[in-house]
This record gives C-alpha cells, sequence and structure tokens, in this order.
C-alpha cells in the first residue's frame, strides 16, 4: 500500500486506513472529440476527527455559524509517498451521522480546468471590464486610421461590414467608391483580438494562459465582431462614478448612522446588507407596540449640470462586480433606480455606478441610498402607518470624453460560451500547469510532444481486452445558421451552410456535431477588384444582428473606395476581413470545408477540419486501430509523472492513451488506449515537420518551437549560408527568429497567349512552368533532456521562388 494524503488549502486531511482512492483521468476522449476533459475522483469518505469537522466547518451540524460556503470547491492536491500527484479542488459531498455522532465525510476531488469554468459561471463578455482600457478617441480620422494601417498592431479594428445593400462601380446611391454611397465612419461596427478578450479573461479571474499558439498569426489576427444592433449608436465607454463627497440628510430616523458607513469614498462602492429594523430606525411613535412593514432598501440617482441637454447618458449599476441594471435619460432630473426587500439581503451587497454616453460631455451625478420601512400602530383604536426613512447621498461629477470602447458593443454572449467556442474553432486543448495557470495549444501539438514511456514490465499481459473502436457514422461540423442573404442564397444551392463540413463513414456508429457558437457570414468580393466587404442584411434587404462571429483579418490591399470622415476621402488601401489570414505565406480560413475562397476565389484547403481535427480522426479511423484495455501496476515515480499525452509502448506497439483510472493507494492503473501511429517530436529519428513555405523576399519569420515532455532545452541551428536565427536556444515552448535571404530563383507562372491572364487548372490552382526552385533551408532542433540524452528534429523552411 502506498501514502495517500489529501490537502485542502494546506490543512492535511486524516484518512481511513482502508479507504480506496481512485483518480480518472482523460484529456480528449474518442466519445467526444469535442470537449476537454479534466481528471476527477469517484466519491470517497474520509473520517469525521476533530481535524477534519474543523475543515470542513462541522457541516453535520446546520445550527453552527458557518464560515465556509460548502458550495464552492476548495483548493487541494494529492500527494503519493510525499510525491504531488494532481491539484485542483475538493467538494464536500455529505456527511454520515452515526448514532448521533458524525462518522464520516464523503467528498470528490476535481481537476484545476473544471475550476476554470466555475470562475466563469454565468458571466457575461459585457462583464470582462478590462476591455475599456482599449477604448479610443472616436474620430472619423481615428476609424479610417484601424481601416487602413497595417504597421500598427490595432486591438480594436473596424471592418467593413455594412449594416445597408452597398453596391461598387454602378453609381447608385450605395457605391461605395462614389460621395453618394461611400463608407460612413459611424455605420461600422468594432471588432476586437482574441488574445485582448483572453487578456480581459485574465484581468477579472485572476488566470493566465500561456502557449505558443496564442502568439502565431492564425491567433493574432483572429478578431471578434461586436455587433449587438443593427444599426450603429456611438456610446461612450462605461466610467466609473469617482465619488468625491458624502452627504446625511438631517431628517433621518437614525441620527448616529452616517453616509460614510456605507458608501467608500476611496473605493467608489456602495456596500449595503440587511438590517434589524427595530435598531435602525429607533425613533418609533409607539415603540413596543407596533410593527415593521415593507423594510426596504432603496438606490436612486438625480442627474444635474447636463452640459448636452438631448444627449442620451446610460446608468449602468453593478453588484458584486456583475451588470444588474441600466437606466436611461436625457437632461437632468430623478432616476429610480433598485428598490431591494429587506429580507432578500441574505449576504451583503456591493454596488459600483457607470455612466456613458451618446456623445462627450460633463453632468454631476448623484446616487442616493435609502433605508426605509413602514411602521404599523394603532393610536385610539385608529390603524396609522408611518414611513421611516434614513436617506445618505454620493456625489460625482463627470467630464466624460469622445471615446468608445468595444465594450458596449460585444454580443450576448457568455465568457463560457466563448470561451469553450474557442477551443473548438482550433480544436485547442487547455491543461493547467499550476494553480490558475493554463496552457492553451492545438491538440496536434498537445499529442506531438509526448514522451515515450515502455509499461511493459508493469502490464498484467494476462488480461488485455482488445476491442473494436465503436466510430461515428457521421461527424458534422458546424456553425451557427446565417441570417445573412449571401449564406441564405449558398445554402439554396449547395444543401448546406458556408463553410460547414460533415465527414461520413460506412459504420454503425450515430451521429456526433461539432457546432460552434458562432455565425460564419459569408463575405462578397466586387468583381475585378481586391475590396471585400460583409453585410448584415437578410433576405428581405433587412439589417439584423449576427450571432457573435470570428473573422480573420488578412494582409493590406490595394483597393479604391470613398470614405467619409467629416468629409468626403478617396482611399486606396484597406485591411480586408472574413474568413482568411496569410501566416508564412500559407492561407489559412476558419472554414471547416474547403469552399471557394470569396477573397482568393480558389478553394482554400488549409481549413478548420485539415489543420486542426484531421490528424486526430485520421488517427481514430485507421482500419489498424483498436480500443485496448489493459491493468497496469506502476511505481510512484512513473505514475506521479506520466502525462495524458505521452506515448506507452507495451512490447512492440505504441498506444496514445485515452484515458486512465489510477488507484492511488495500490497503484494499480487501468488503462483505456488507442493504437499510435503519429509522429511524435521525441521519437528521435529527425524527423522534419510540415515544411513553411514564405515568399521569395529576404525575410523574417518567427517558428515555433515545441519541447516534448521531460525535454529541458532546445539548441536551434542551421548550416545554411545567410541564415540567422534569434534566439538560437530555448528553456520552454517558444518562437524564434529565423531571418532568410530572397531566392532570386524566378518562378514563371502559365499564362494566355496575349500574356495578361494566368492559366489555371479545374481546382482553381494557378498553372506554372517547371522553372524556378524553392530555396530550402533546413532548421535542427536538437532536445536535451534531463538526464543529459538528446534527441532531434528538423524544421523545413521551403522558401517560394
Amino acid at each position: 500500500m502506498r501514502g495517500v494524503s489529501v490537502y485542502i488549502e494546506g490543512q492535511k486531511l486524516d484518512l481511513f486506513d482502508d479507504e480506496q482512492i481512485s483518480v480518472q483521468s482523460t484529456q480528449q476522449n474518442v466519445q467526444d472529440i469535442s470537449k476537454v476533459f479534466t481528471d476527477f475522483s469517484q466519491s470517497f469518505s474520509v473520517p469525521a476527527t476533530p481535524n477534519n469537522s474543523s475543515i470542513f466547518n462541522h457541516f453535520y451540524q446546520n445550527d453552527v455559524s458557518q464560515t465556509l460556503d460548502q458550495n464552492i470547491r476548495r483548493s487541494a492536491f494529492i500527494e503519493i509517498d510525499l510525491t504531488t500527484f494532481r491539484e485542483g479542488q475538493i467538494s464536500l459531498e455529505k456527511s454520515e451521522v452515526k448514532d448521533n455522532e458524525p462518522y464520516s465525510y464523503q467528498v470528490t476531488f476535481y481537476g484545476n480546468l473544471t475550476s476554470l469554468k466555475d470562475k466563469f459561471g454565468k458571466d457575461k463578455l459585457e462583464g470582462l471590464t478590462f476591455l475599456n482600457s482599449l477604448a479610443h478617441t472616436y474620430s472619423g480620422a481615428e476609424v479610417l486610421t484601424r481601416i487602413t494601417d497595417a504597421a500598427t498592431d490595432h486591438k480594436v479594428r473596424y471592418p467593413l461590414i455594412f449594416s445597408r445593400n452597398v453596391t461598387y462601380g454602378d453609381g447608385g446611391d450605395n457605391d461605395i467608391n462614389t460621395t453618394d454611397g461611400e463608407v460612413r465612419f459611424n455605420e461600422l461596427f468594432p471588432a476586437i483580438k482574441l488574445i485582448s478578450i483572453l487578456a480581459a479573461i485574465t484581468s477579472k479571474y485572476g488566470v493566465a494562459f500561456q502557449g505558443t499558439f496564442l502568439g502565431a498569426k492564425r491567433f493574432t489576427n483572429a478578431f471578434l465582431y461586436c455587433k449587438n444592433a443593427n444599426e450603429f449608436v456611438f456610446n461612450t465607454p462605461p466610467t466609473l462614478a469617482d465619488i468625491t463627497a458624502l452627504t446625511t440628510s438631517s431628517q433621518n430616523n437614525n441620527t448616529s448612522l452616517a453616509a460614510s458607513d456605507f458608501f467608500s469614498i476611496a473605493n467608489d462602492t456602495l456596500t449595503i446588507s440587511q438590517y434589524n429594523p427595530e435598531t435602525t430606525f429607533p425613533d418609533q411613535p409607539a415603540s413596543g407596540v407596533g410593527v415593521f412593514i415593507l423594510t426596504q432598501h432603496r438606490i436612486n440617482f438625480n442627474v444635474q449640470n447636463v452640459s448636452d441637454a438631448s444627449a442620451i447618458y446610460y446608468i449602468d449599476v453593478y453588484q458584486d462586480g456583475q451588470l444588474v441594471q441600466t437606466l436611461e435619460g436625457t437632461g437632468g432630473g430623478n432616476i429610480q433606480g433598485l428598490n431591494i426587500p429587506n429580507s432578500q439581503l441574505n449576504t451583503s451587497r456591493t454596488y459600483q455606478f457607470f455612466v456613458r454616453t451618446t456623445v462627450g460631455m460633463t453632468l454631476d451625478f448623484f446616487v442616493e441610498y435609502v433605508q426605509r420601512s413602514k411602521f404599523a400602530f394603532e393610536v385610539l383604536e385608529i390603524d396609522t402607518v408611518n414611513t421611516l426613512r434614513n436617506v445618505f447621498q454620493a456625489q460625482a461629477a463627470y467630464n466624460i470624453s469622445a471615446e468608445i470602447s468595444v465594450l458596449n458593443y460585444v454580443p450576448d454572449m457568455t465568457v463560457e460560451s466563448f470561451f469553450s467556442g474557442m477551443l473548438k474553432m482550433f480544436n485547442l486543448t487547455c491543461y493547467p500547469l499550476a494553480s490558475d495557470i493554463y496552457q492553451i495549444e492545438p491538440l496536434d501539438d498537445w499529442y506531438a510532444k509526448g514522451a515515450l514511456v515502455d509499461i511493459t514490465q508493469y502490464t498484467d499481459i494476462k488480461s488485455i481486452q482488445v476491442e473494436r473502436i465503436k466510430l461515428f457514422k457521421n461527424i458534422l461540423f458546424n456553425y451557427q445558421e446565417s441570417e445573412s442573404a449571401t449564406n441564405k442564397i449558398f445554402k439554396d444551392l449547395t444543401n448546406r451552410e458556408y463553410g460547414n463540413t460533415d465527414e461520413l463513414f460506412d459504420y454503425d456508429g450515430g451521429e456526433f456535431k461539432v457546432e460552434l457558437p458562432f455565425e460564419n457570414m459569408m463575405m462578397q468580393k466586387f468583381t475585378d477588384t481586391n475590396l471585400q466587404i460583409g453585410e448584415t442584411i437578410d433576405t428581405s434587404g433587412n439589417a439584423y444582428t449576427p450571432k457573435p462571429m470570428i473573422l480573420y483579418m488578412y494582409d493590406q490591399l490595394s483597393a479604391d473606395y470613398k470614405f467619409n470622415n467629416g468629409g468626403s476621402t478617396s482611399q486606396t488601401v484597406y485591411m480586408p476581413f472574413g474568413q482568411d489570414v496569410l501566416e508564412a505565406n500559407i492561407n489559412f480560413t476558419l472554414n471547416f470545408n474547403a469552399d471557394i475562397s470569396t477573397l482568393t476565389l480558389i478553394p482554400e484547403q488549409r481549413t478548420l477540419y485539415a489543420t486542426y481535427y484531421s490528424g486526430y480522426l485520421s488517427n481514430l479511423y485507421n482500419l489498424k486501430n483498436r480500443e485496448t484495455k489493459v491493468k497496469t501496476n506502476l511505481p510512484v515515480s512513473l505514475l506521479t509523472n506520466l502525462e495524458l499525452n505521452d506515448r506507452l509502448i507495451i512490447r512492440d506497439k505504441r498506444y496514445m492513451i485515452n484515458d486512465m483510472k489510477s488507484n492511488l493507494t495500490t497503484g494499480d492503473v487501468d488503462f483505456t488506449l488507442l493504437n499510435d501511429f503519429r509522429d511524435v517530436i521525441s521519437d528521435g529519428v529527425n524527423k522534419p515537420i510540415d515544411p513553411i513555405e514564405p515568399s521569395d523576399g529576404a525575410q523574417c519569420i518567427d517558428v515555433r518551437v515545441l519541447l516534448p515532455n521531460g525535454a529541458v532545452s532546445a539548441a536551434i541551428t542551421t548550416t545554411a549560408t545567410g541564415v540567422t536565427i534569434t534566439p538560437s536556444s530555448l528553456t520552454a515552448d517558444g518562437s524564434v527568429n529565423v531571418c532568410i535571404p530572397a531566392n532570386t530563383d524566378l518562378l514563371k507562372m502559365i499564362v494566355t497567349e496575349d500574356a495578361t491572364k494566368n492559366i489555371n487548372s479545374e481546382n482553381f490552382f494557378q498553372l506554372r512552368t517547371e522553372q524556378g526552385e524553392d530555396a530550402i533551408y533546413i532548421l535542427t532542433v536538437t532536445y536535451t533532456y534531463a538526464d543529459g540524452t538528446t534527441t532531434a528534429n528538423q524544421i523545413q523552411i521551403q522558401q517560394q521562388p
């Protein structure tokens, strides 16, 4: 038997001598390929010793004052023979009492990924107030810069997506190359980088995300389109009421209370809690013979000295960090806010107040907190009701500048839905490295980093079950249905949504759907131009509010169009938005299917399915693959260091871990394995990975380098002349900057007789002659492990002529 210890928030639990603790571990499961899983244990019992009862706050006695919310999971970790096995959280399920004495507590252990979901709860994107830090001056000139500028890393951009039916070259009222139909800066909704939303999540929840994929152009050029209304209306960022003065009414029933008991000038907050009306309203008309009824808390507002009486302002009320009320007003006056029954305040509540406006303006803002109760009593056989009040007021002055915050336009979407949708889109795995630190990377990258671990000697070879994998007959990859007229036309022609795909197999399994919470609006490119636009217009010609949309920003292109930034101007460049992005001269698309790109006008093969899903599924659906179940007994050193992406070797076969169930007290581990036919970095046979294909010019490119499990460093070298690598070594996953010279060997395309057009194949690929050779540069990556051993792999740069 092993020595197993369980700690909750640093306190060691007492365990039963014969209690078996089993932990189920899986990262990606063949039965649900779209989800990322985490560790969890079967429920196990611990004795109700004085130590454990103290840790669990004597849960079995509800008359004991509870200082802990037992509905919230608590930080925990498990040790085996003094070696950390897993970190995560523990949930108290129940307690058992025998003969009126506490006997045991039942608990369940969960991995850290579950705690991430718990942090998000039902919070919405609009609560990510960090995004207000990206506010910028709202003007035609600034919007134009964020449409055309290729040099600056703008976190907020303005895609050319219209709520009207625009044309090009017909001279009509909506022709965007004329002054009548020109692009108007105040009709465009913003878009924000996904990496900035992750930064906002980091700020709000105190977590950190890392991974080389998050720095790849395929991710950094991905934006969330922020349109939550049919038509654009400018709003300034929500500005917190900066409380500068407090007032206590001289007419209060309780003169011992002050505004500072509730308002905080330092924190700009109002904190209220349930009160006892007997002591809160001591000056009673008939003390001891009456009764309090309708005891309440009220929060009201007063706005004065408004600089623009016609402008609309909004008051956003946040309770404990969550938006609970939005009030609208114009000019000055009183505005009634929240009315909270005293009986509902089981716990204290903290409020903050934000104001946003439709123009830059100044105003004086007052928050009024009222404790109010009615006191009923009888005088000379006449029923009488008196209203008792305590009134407190906080004052703030606003000088709101004409800035715009994307937070006002984010779609109505929960943080959890956005985050899980992002993981599904790029088939990303997310796993904890330490408390509140998470690694995010494509599933293929995660699997490629697995170590090779031979467990033959620990395997019970007398009992190995080999089963047929229960595969799905149909796997669908879908976006949400779009109301866009262009999408509807495409669906009428093809009987499917633009960008969706499905994989059909001649098997007897069921159907499995990978469905994103995003819409995939089909863009439009005007004939004989490089100008691509989008329209949130339905088939009736009406503007609509799309579901959340993720878009790629392409490299800058030349195009002529008119833009009104206060006056009509002619423009010649823009940053296209749509499904396509160029990374190292390779086009990646947000479509699952290899549909014809609206921008490049050819079927783009680097789809979401081909790039992020096909590797795992190809291995899974390999005719040689089997599901193998084995029983093992692993030493502590192996059990505590084994990673779920490690490849297990049993005799002469190599396997991936589908799931493992570990009995921590005995060391018995039951594995469900899948045969593995894919390359791993650590196999040490100097295999090249997918080549990088930059264009012909001299350039510097960022090359991602992954370290396999157990590696402590990687050295990157090349024998090619004229190539520099910075840095030349890494101690963790990262990127190196590789500078290469120009490829001067000229590429010649096959053109028409008059040399005016390229000739394409039936699959829309441009045909070239055999002239022009690729320049090949080989980067050798040598990995060094803790024991001093090394393995090596190659990264191939294949520069086009």
